[in-house]
């Protein structure tokens, strides 16, 4: 719309202004109307100012009243999910809700209340250590398999915490992205591997019959011997991810995004105990729960499942 000065030599010689439609033109008069007084504006911008409070005090149109009641929900859904989905992921909840919108709609009215989901932090890294001979890259980036227990992914990240750096080990069903076991600690070794591996399956109890291929990267901890032990013991077929080739890993690098965005990015500094409580409340509440992924067709890894 451009600025206006309090002169009125230069509102004069701004011809364009005439130009625009009623509309745009109270708008203009709305906008500027706490800088100078209404009739002057009025007689600027060549409208009477009986129709300018007349627009004033119009009642909303039908689409306006629709554009506040889907704004409003969608509003009330980001709350419910901790500012977390953009507005893909809202428009696809609306739908679901039965509202008639389209996404690009939805996209403007989140842009003018200034909406915006949450940013991705980065993955710490780790430097490389002994242990076994690593394995050669059998899942070659095959993130889709067609069933639950075939295919599992495992990583490492670390959080920040009051005494120092909490270490966060998960094991996940790349075929619903759930969450099947995880282990925090304070220490980064083979045990934290071991433990979220053992609780995955508990939880998982994978059929015997058919394979499991369990993917890592290259890190200390799942070349050691005891971790490769009892996998082989249980006959999986072992997989890790090229050297320094993080996308080989990507759905694991992906959660662990989610997890500091959502999650521990949010609650600052706080004691370990307390963070790796509410990092088993997220997990267990709310991604394997609630949270919808568009992979999955807008659905909770468990209702993918089910």
């Amino acid at each position: 719309m451009g600025t206006l000065s309090t002169g009125s030599r230069y509102l004069k010689k701004d011809t364009r202004v005439l130009q625009r439609s009623k509309v745009e033109r109270f708008a203009c008069i709305e906008k500027y109307s706490s800088c100078l007084p209404v009739s002057r504006l009025c007689r600027l911008y060549g409208v009477q100012r009986s129709g300018y409070y007349a627009w004033l005090n119009r009642a909303p149109s039908l689409r306006e009243q629709m554009n506040q009641k889907i704004l409003s929900r969608a509003l009330e859904l980001a709350d419910q999910c901790r500012g977390v989905y953009g507005y893909r992921k809202l428009w696809q909840a609306l739908l679901c809700e039965g509202f008639c919108c389209g996404k690009n709609r939805l996209c403007r009215l989140l842009k003018r209340v200034g909406y915006k989901a949450q940013l991705v932090v980065r993955k710490a890294r780790y430097c490389l250590e002994g242990g076994l001979m690593p394995q050669p890259n059998l899942l070659d980036r095959e993130f889709n398999p067609s069933q639950i227990n075939r295919v599992w992914v495992s990583d490492i990240t670390q959080v920040a915490c009051r005494e120092g750096w909490l270490y966060v080990s998960i094991v996940m069903d790349l075929h619903n992205r759930e969450i099947v076991g995880f282990e925090c600690s304070r220490q980064v070794t083979a045990d934290i591997v071991l433990k979220s591996l053992q609780k995955g399956w508990k939880k998982a109890k994978p059929d015997l019959t058919h394979k499991l291929l369990f993917h890592s990267d290259q890190g200390s901890q799942y070349r050691s011997e005891r971790v490769m032990s009892w996998l082989t013991k249980r006959g999986v077929t072992i997989s890790m991810s090229r050297k320094g080739n993080c996308w080989d890993n990507a759905c694991a690098e992906s959660f662990f995004s989610l997890l500091k965005k959502e999650c521990t990015r949010k609650l600052g500094l706080i004691t370990c105990s307390e963070m790796a409580r509410e990092i088993g409340l997220y997990i267990s509440c709310f991604y394997n729960t609630i949270r919808s992924h568009r992979v999955l067709g807008y659905e909770s890894p468990v209702g993918f499942r089910s």
